[in-house]
């Protein structure tokens, strides 16, 4: 079978499907052999359960109907005909028409439109969700039918706050679902009063949690009246409404009123219909549903037609939004556009995509350290954040020393040998983002640099006969049996032809052999007149960064030069250099102006500074520059050669700068005298505005109708345009192209071979969170998810609670149906006889409870704890408990009924912490991968070999440790410093499975390659569905690798997030409903549901826009130059997209870059290793103060402003506003209590009887203390002034700081009491 895009036959088909199909049954066969394991376990009735609480899915269909199916679909099978609608449409419509078939069926069967139109509505939200999310679940609550003011019925959804986690699209389409379902079950629509629409207006502008958009009032009253349903909602928020505050129909289900803000509602409007509109727009026309006009205004908002644009600049747009929030500690790597961040560089390697980005693992450690893998960037495009992995394909960082040498670094031992010579970091080096990413984030392309996968591209695109390639031979000097074979494009080797697949290998072969290879000068030269490619890298000079004006000089320098030994030498051009002075000197002010930072070429230089800037490597010797080698680049470009060993001018530039400053001086007064017109134009339309709004507030009208009026006004005044349209484009064309050529205008004019530009893109970026791998747990940390009250003491600690004998605690009252006693557990704990240690070990039944609508049932309970430790321990046959067993205050489940409490001794013999789920999970951040080494990975390739991995990615049976493989799509690579934990969880299971279940050990783990083979769940924090995978290896890395299929499939992106592991096992023994929080969101981040296969058609589509090429076409990195939206570009690209349907969607991705080690760069970034606040903070400045992209003032008055200031206000009024806790029993009090000590009453019980006592020695007389410290409000305050004092900040920021610093003075001291000294005396 072959791929049907021909694009992307780089694989042999046959072979990985045969390979894919027995991966898929040995995972069947694994996860069957588990599971079956674990039923067994369950069958013995010592669980919540006697079944698995995780069923499996294989598809969406499937995960659909089992997500929903325990609570609201029960008898309903839905599976089949979702899998049949899948096929036949897209998601967005089978969501809508199983939704609406759902509720029809479900109202045949109940004949309860509430009951019909809430279960059609989650299953659609299910599907819209890949039915991994909560959304379905927690993110809607009630589903009423309401009475309009006219007596008709309409349709109330109320959304809640987990709805987030669903996006926009998928909230404005859960409403027009709703819509489509109450039409279809003959429900009318809604007819919103006055009251209603006004005060969703007043919630909107009481909302504080940021929203992607917050709409003006006229669009919520626009949404509000033609929605045909009621956009509802749960209280989340702690303000009050005050001129809305009750309204018909914003009710709670018991016709209380809803006072407080709605979230959901502000979600579902804002993000959804608002933002979403224009998709919303195209699901509405394509099934012609009728009430929705009202969304065309949205969709086509800011499309209204308009003047055409004059002119469209070729300038990159700066992005500043990443640099809103900085943190302390976390620093600033380059700001939007600056020369010297990091140049972008299309491509994937093995370990980005999926919103990962590829950084040289040598600027990583240049960065001061701060970038690890894993480590989140926030950067300024294409998306919001990215996930830092290693490239060694790409440039590092490019140093400035202090003894004035300016050099590439290449290796990490160069980087050691110079990293304490440094004086500035002048170029961070390349970042490696594909195309997809573009994409995905919906950003226009922006030019791409030449660099050597161009020129190979251009080159291997011009080599299309055998006598091209003899050419190229020639110029090379090498024999031709050195090349490839055959010929880099479509043709077939031999007469009989050949596999498509192996012509793509070919020219893969070809670009990489291109792109390494190692040229000089003449070569560079003869093949850019022979095949017309441009002058690459390291030739190709940063000339758009170089101002023109500096040539003159630059040019009369080299004209003095002379090269000697392959060397060019430039005479006296640094005799008073000194790092840090200023040179001696007249500069024309209008060269000093026009370089980026002033400063540096005061220090260094024209000269210096012009070779810099244009990135040539050069040292000094003396008073002399020296530039060992690519100097050729920089005399050809400028119009010179070499004659006799002397440097001549082959083209005079003097006409080109002369004529080209006339015009442009010229073009600014054009330019200037159209500006002046339309500012005139400007205030004239606002005076007219102005007069016009007076008047119609004047007359009585509403805000609306004074808008228009005042719009009207303004527009009678007629904008002419330019005086000539013509020159004026011509003149801001002009200003334009020499803004973003600079000098490459002149080098195309002077040279007479191919430049393009080398450095068109600087991507600004900043750190966001450090890299994660660590234990999941609760704070504080549990062993047991068992309740002990204040009994435990401020550790919880069961053998405390036990020294009292018995505890009084909140459990769920339950009936042993074998002795017909009262107990809070699972299983009886009470004794058969009570001078023997044995429970009566009967199962037990939720006794029946008046008041079944409380969020919680249970009862306060009196319970013998020392009795059952006692009795757990001989049932263990331990010989001891372990020391310390920490358990809970309080369940927070539903029933509050505990787990069994043997499950948390034996995790605390392990000291294994538990979630809240009863699962033991290790948290890390995801980074994908999809190909690796065994050597990388640290298990030997003949147990990879067992596992499946019988062939490398050549198709070459796997011998060896250092062949690459292709990563299966759901195997993980954990972090290694997950084993000690994982290691520990396959013991706990095993001591489970032989004490407590009484059944033989399954794991019998000693060491790390023990756990390759396992099979886990993965788990991101916002989903309610886990994805199976399989363990094969371990990176040292502070990271989880997997297949971006993976990552996909669990709803999440590599942009820096963190998602959990846990052992397949330890979740089916341990997980179970009856445990989770009864709270909205109680459900998120459980595993519900278990993924056991990933179909790339129905996960986050995310996946597939990442890139599978193994090279980009010339045609793509040229139509970058126009800045293009990458759908414009789609079929360019091979993309998982163009594979779907295939065996290509899962196997046989390509990638453009090596990664090198998968755990290159540092172990751990510098904001994990640095302990103060302090060393941090240092680190980030230093840092500021040695990149070139960076202002290390604007950096320190950034964290002052987003950070600092925020902390010591939030904390100065969180002391202010603080309760005081008991050290002892916990207690909370708004105030001191005037006794000074705890004046909580003890109690007593004798069953369910409460006996207080009133005497002083009942008290509790703990210590009471703050919980919010001194500490905690003046921690920033020494730190922010030193900031001040060393770097300096503008005087607002200044005066604000020491006003904070007064107050926090005056909150502790007393302003009318002076501490003198002798000092003030003297």
């Amino acid at each position: 079978m072959a791929i049907k895009n021909s694009v992307t036959e780089t694989y042999d088909s046959e072979i990985l499907e045969g390979e894919l199909q027995k991966y898929q049954q040995w995972l069947d066969d694994k996860t069957e052999e588990v599971y079956n394991l674990a039923l067994r376990a369950k069958l013995k009735n010592l669980d919540f359960e006697n079944y698995i609480e995780i069923p499996r899915a294989s598809d969406l269909a499937s995960r659909t109907e089992k997500l929903l199916q325990k609570d609201y679909l029960k008898d309903l099978s839905i599976e089949h005909d979702l899998r049949k609608l899948l096929k036949e449409h897209d998601r967005e419509t089978a969501s809508i028409k199983i939704g609406v078939d759902v509720a029809k069926s479900k109202f045949e069967e109940t004949k309860d439109l509430q009951i019909s139109i809430d279960c059609g509505l989650r299953v659609g939200l299910a599907v819209l969700t890949e039915a991994v999310l909560v959304a379905p679940l927690e993110g809607i609550g009630d589903v009423r039918i309401l009475n309009n003011v006219d007596g008709s019925e309409f349709l109330s959804i109320d959304f809640c706050g987990p709805i987030r986690a669903a996006g926009g699209t998928a909230q404005a389409l859960g409403v027009l679902i709703g819509d489509m379902i109450r039409r279809e079950l003959g429900v009318g629509r809604y007819i919103p009063t006055t009251d209603e629409v006004e005060r969703v207006k007043e919630e909107f502008g009481l909302y504080r949690v940021g929203l992607q958009y917050k709409p003006p009032p006229e669009e919520i009253e626009t949404i509000v009246r033609a929605c045909p349903v009621m956009i509802n909602g749960e209280e989340t928020e702690k303000n009050e409404c005050a001129g809305f505050k009750e309204v018909r129909n914003v009710i709670n289900s018991n016709g209380t009123s809803r006072t407080r803000i709605r979230g959901g509602v502000m979600l579902v409007i804002g993000e959804g219909l608002c933002l979403k509109a224009p998709k919303i727009k195209k699901h509405v026309e394509r099934l012609k549903i009728t009430g929705w006009e009202f969304i065309s205004d949205f969709a086509n908002k800011g499309k209204e037609s308009e003047k055409d644009v004059i002119f469209e600049s070729r300038n990159i747009p700066k992005i500043t939004r990443f640099m809103d929030d900085v943190i302390a500690g976390r620093p600033i790597f380059g700001e939007p556009g600056e020369p010297g961040g990091f140049r972008l560089r299309y491509g994937r390697s093995r370990v980005t995509g999926l919103a990962a980005a590829g950084i040289n693992p040598i600027t990583m450690e240049a960065m001061g350290g701060f970038l690890s893998v894993g480590t989140q960037m926030k950067m300024e495009r294409p998306g919001k954040a990215c996930a830092v992995t290693p490239c060694i394909d790409i440039d590092g960082p490019l140093i400035l020393e202090i003894n004035g040498n300016f050099k590439l670094i290449k290796t990490l031992e160069g980087w050691k040998d110079t990293e304490n010579k440094i004086h500035s970091i002048w170029d961070s080096g390349e970042i490696l983002l594909g195309f997809g990413e573009f994409l995905e984030n919906n950003k226009n392309l922006v030019p791409s640099s030449y660099s050597m996968d161009w020129w190979a591209a251009d080159l291997a695109e011009a080599l299309d006969h055998p006598d091209k390639i003899s050419s190229l031979a020639n110029i090379l000097g090498i024999n031709k049996k050195k090349f490839p074979l055959g010929i880099p494009f479509t043709g077939a080797i031999n007469r009989g032809g050949e596999r498509q697949i192996d012509r793509n290998w070919r020219k893969r072969e070809w670009i990489n052999f291109l792109r390494t290879y190692q040229l000089n000068w003449d070569q560079v030269c003869k093949i850019s007149e022979n095949f017309g490619t441009a002058v690459p890298p390291p030739w190709n000079l940063w000339w758009s960064d170089l101002p023109i004006l500096a040539v003159p000089l630059l040019v009369e320098e080299l004209l003095k030069s002379q090269v000697n030994k392959g060397k060019l030498r430039i005479n006296n051009v640094v005799k008073d250099w000194n790092i840090g002075n200023e040179l001696e000197g007249l500069i024309p002010d209008e060269v000093i102006n026009l370089f980026p930072k002033t400063s540096e070429i005061k220090v260094h230089g024209v000269i210096k500074c012009a070779l810099m800037t244009l990135g040539l490597e050069h040292h000094h010797q003396g008073a002399d520059i020296i530039i060992p080698r690519y100097w050729e680049g920089l005399l050809c470009g400028l119009g010179l050669k070499i004659n006799n060993n002397k440097i001549i001018k082959n083209s005079d530039y003097e006409p080109y700068v002369k004529d080209r400053s006339s015009k442009l001086k010229s073009s600014i007064v054009i330019i200037g005298e159209e500006n002046e017109r339309s500012k005139i134009l400007r205030e004239n339309r606002q005076e007219a505005r102005r007069e016009a709004t007076t008047r119609a507030m004047q007359s009585g009208l509403e805000a609306s109708e004074t808008e228009k009026s005042g719009e009207l006004a303004a527009n009678k005044i007629i904008d002419d345009g330019p005086r000539n349209l013509q020159i004026y484009q011509n003149a801001m064309k002009l200003v334009d192209d020499d803004d973003v050529d600079k000098t490459l205008w002149l080098v195309r004019n002077l040279s007479s071979i191919r430049w393009e530009d080398a450095v068109p893109c600087r991507i600004g970026a900043r750190m966001g969170r450090p890299e994660k791998s660590g234990i999941r747990e609760m704070k504080p940390m549990v062993h047991s998810l068992y309740p002990i009250g204040g009994a435990g003491g401020p550790q919880r600690l069961m053998q405390q609670a036990s020294n009292k004998v018995s505890i009084t605690v909140e459990m769920s009252p339950r009936t042993c149906k074998k002795c017909g006693k009262s107990s809070g557990h699972i299983i009886c704990h009470n004794r058969v006889e009570q001078s023997d240690p044995i429970e009566c070990g009967g199962r037990t039944v939720v006794r029946n409870n008046k008041n079944q609508q409380r969020r919680r049932l249970g009862e306060r309970t009196n319970i013998p704890i020392e009795s059952i430790l006692e009795v757990k321990r001989r049932s263990l046959d331990l010989e001891r408990l372990p020391v310390r067993i920490k358990a809970m205050k309080e369940l927070i489940s539903k029933l509050q009924t505990p787990e069994p409490i043997e499950k948390g001794i034996l995790r605390a013999k392990h000291n294994l912490s538990v979630f809240r789920d009863g699962t033991a999970r290790y948290d890390m951040i995801d980074v994908p991968v999809t190909h690796f080494k065994p050597s990388e990975i640290g298990t030997p390739w003949k147990k990879l070999y067992n596992l499946g991995y019988n062939y490398d990615m050549f198709g070459n049976q796997l011998k060896s440790d250092d062949q690459i493989l292709e990563l299966y799509p759901q195997d993980f690579i954990p972090s290694i410093n997950g084993k000690e934990h994982l290691i520990s969880t396959c013991k706990f299971v095993d001591e489970l499975l032989v004490r407590f279940y009484k059944m033989e050990p399954f794991y019998n783990v000693k060491h790390e390659l023990d756990l390759v083979g396992q099979l886990g769940i993965g788990l991101a924090p916002h989903t309610s569905g886990g994805v199976l995978c399989r363990i094969i290896g371990w990176t040292k890395a502070s990271a989880g690798y997997a297949h971006p299929l993976f990552h996909a499939a669990k709803r999440r992106n590599c942009d820096g997030d963190e998602d959990s592991i846990m052992l397949l096992l330890d979740g089916l023994l341990n997980f179970s409903r009856s445990i989770l929080p009864s709270g909205r969101g109680g459900q998120m981040d459980a595993p519900l549901v278990l993924s056991t296969r990933i179909n790339p058609s129905e996960i986050d589509k995310e996946a597939l826009n990442v890139d599978c090429s193994w090279s980009y076409s010339s045609s793509f990195y040229e139509s970058t130059l126009t800045q293009p939206h990458p759908s414009e570009m789609m079929n360019m690209i091979d993309l998982v997209s163009h594979r779907e349907g295939s065996i290509g969607d899962k196997r046989g991705y390509g990638w453009t870059h090596d990664s090198g080690p998968l755990d290159a760069g540092p172990k751990n970034s510098s904001y994990k290793t640095l302990k103060s606040m302090k060393d941090k903070m240092d680190g980030q400045l230093n840092l500021g103060k040695r990149l070139r992209a960076v202002d290390a003032t604007k950096v320190a008055s950034k964290v002052i402003q987003s950070h600092f200031l925020p902390d010591m206000r939030g904390n100065m009024m969180a002391f202010t506003r603080q309760s005081v806790r008991c050290v002892k029993c916990g207690e909370k009090y708004r105030r001191m209590p005037l006794a000074g000590k705890c004046i909580q009453r003890k109690t007593v019980r004798s069953g369910f009887d409460t006996i207080s006592r009133g005497d002083d020695g009942s008290m509790c007389n703990g210590n009471v203390v703050l919980t919010v410290s001194k500490g905690a409000v003046k921690k920033y305050i020494q730190i922010t002034k030193d900031v001040i004092e060393e770097f300096g900040v503008d005087m607002y920021t200044k005066q604000r700081v020491y006003w904070t610093s007064d107050s926090v003075d005056s909150l502790f001291n007393n302003d009318f009491v002076t501490v003198m000294t002798l000092d003030d005396f003297f």
